[in-house]
């Protein structure tokens, strides 16, 4: 099955720019930067900013929905209904709070999980949740509203480039080889900090010399 709709979820307006909720705009806008953005035909149809191109040799959709994160749903069914996209050829990108920053987690289906932008989406299509996810920690906060709108602390921003930089390698192995080989490969993954790796080395190396 080839995929032919990937959905960033975020909110418009420069004053939402690169806070936690607008991870999934923030991962689109890399890989596209990454994938020589001059060959994407960029059009605003269907409340949205997209990107139509091709992508593993098939025609692709990139769609970043401009009409905030709680009404996500009606930009993408009215995109998917325009294009006659099936919920299984979609993949959704967007912000967990469920992961730390540095984390990221690859879904086949299943439910919103409390995520606004997620059950506008199912509602929209009907109680249809049959797309496949892509969920990038942003962590917890005690207030949520607050939290999610806020943008990520200094000492945060290596996880968040890390997780952004493997999202990327994450949604190109979803679109060339399918989703279960990409689960496999990245739903283990966490951001490792220098100095973290280092340890984990040294100790490596003075195990091997122990036996």
């Amino acid at each position: 099955m080839a995929y032919k709709l990937v959905v960033g979820l975020g909110n418009p307006g420069s004053e939402y720019a690169e806070t936690r909720h607008n991870m999934g705009f923030m991962l689109l806008e890399r890989f596209l930067r990454s994938h020589r953005p001059e060959r994407w035909e960029k059009v605003h149809i269907c409340n949205s900013y997209c990107y139509v191109g091709s992508f593993a040799g098939a025609r692709l959709i990139l769609q970043l929905p401009q009409t905030y994160m709680n009404n996500s749903g009606t930009a993408t069914a009215k995109l998917m209904r325009q294009e006659k996209i099936d919920p299984s050829e979609v993949i959704v990108a967007y912000d967990d709070m469920d992961l730390e920053p540095g984390r990221l987690r690859i879904r086949r289906n299943g439910t919103s999980g409390g995520h606004h932008g997620i059950d506008s989406i199912i509602s929209e299509l009907g109680g249809n949740g049959n797309f496949t996810r892509l969920r990038l920690g942003i962590g917890h906060g005690r207030e949520t509203i607050d939290h999610v709108l806020s943008k990520f602390s200094e000492s945060e921003m290596p996880a968040v480039e890390a997780a952004l930089t493997t999202g990327c390698k994450a949604l190109e192995m979803i679109l060339r080889c399918g989703v279960g080989k990409a689960m496999n490969e990245y739903n283990s993954w966490s951001y490792q900090a220098p100095e973290a790796e280092e340890k984990a080395s040294d100790k490596e190396k003075e195990t091997i010399k122990d036996q």
